[in-house]
């Protein structure tokens, strides 16, 4: 008779494979916001516009972006395998799977949203020492200095990318571990392989880089156009600098 245990592992990897593909559209949705920062800022500040070096820019944002969800899977990773481990599943867990998700989209998008107000009238990333004096009303005060389509555009695209990131979390459905069972046993190698492969993807994520030192601010230095480098980042990366 098989072991509970290895249908619960498989449920892990299922939920867990759910949880992934949510992050890499989030992921999707960053670099929508990377191309309207482009289109209605950035593009105004780049002289001599360089077609590949544009490229590498958005290329070196979407590593920044995997770095971030990568990171915020750790702890996930964690606790889907004490659920396996524990072989319990309770409905409860996948709530907080959601709200946990839907908390990181509404950040994103806040910090998205105040952030290209700052880039639009700066040219680079808001950082630790902006985001701790911020207020709404230096907000408002950017807001001020930009064209008014500009500020109706880039607020009806985060509205729009704020919903369709929660309808992709209300949409998770993650089924029953008992939908598992079978008569395939498995064996050593798959247990190995679905604990130890999701942790050394997601470290890899977390990292952005095989390279010995993590993704660093260097990483986005494509160009010597400064908003160009800074268009590469994103305001969750750049919120604890």
């Amino acid at each position: 008779m098989p072991s509970r245990f290895i249908f619960s592992l498989r449920f892990s990897s299922k939920v867990l494979a759910k949880l992934a593909k949510l992050s890499v559209a989030m992921i999707f949705f960053m670099t929508l916001f990377r191309i309207n920062l482009f289109f209605l800022s950035a593009f105004q500040r780049i002289e001599d516009l360089n077609f590949t070096e544009v490229i590498q820019a958005f290329v070196a944002g979407v590593r920044f972006d995997i770095l971030v969800f990568g990171f915020l899977l750790i702890p996930i990773y964690f606790l889907l395998l004490i659920q396996a481990i524990s072989e319990r599943w309770p409905r409860g867990m996948f709530y907080f799977y959601k709200t946990y998700f839907a908390l990181v989209w509404l950040i994103v998008c806040a910090l998205s949203y105040v952030d290209f107000f700052f880039y639009s009238h700066h040219g680079s990333r808001m950082r630790f020492q902006e985001y701790s004096s911020w207020t709404p009303e230096f907000t408002k005060e950017l807001m001020g200095t930009l064209q008014m389509n500009q500020v109706l555009i880039f607020t009806i695209i985060t509205l729009v990318l704020l919903a369709l990131g929660f309808m992709a979390i209300r949409g998770l459905k993650f089924g029953d571990w008992k939908d598992e069972y079978s008569p395939n046993q498995g064996g050593k190698m798959e247990v190995a392989l679905r604990i130890v492969l999701p942790l050394l993807l997601i470290t890899l994520a977390a990292r952005g880089t095989v390279e010995p030192h993590h993704l660093a601010l260097e990483h986005s230095e494509v160009s010597n156009n400064k908003a160009l480098n800074e268009m590469g980042l994103n305001a969750v990366w750049c919120f604890d600098k």
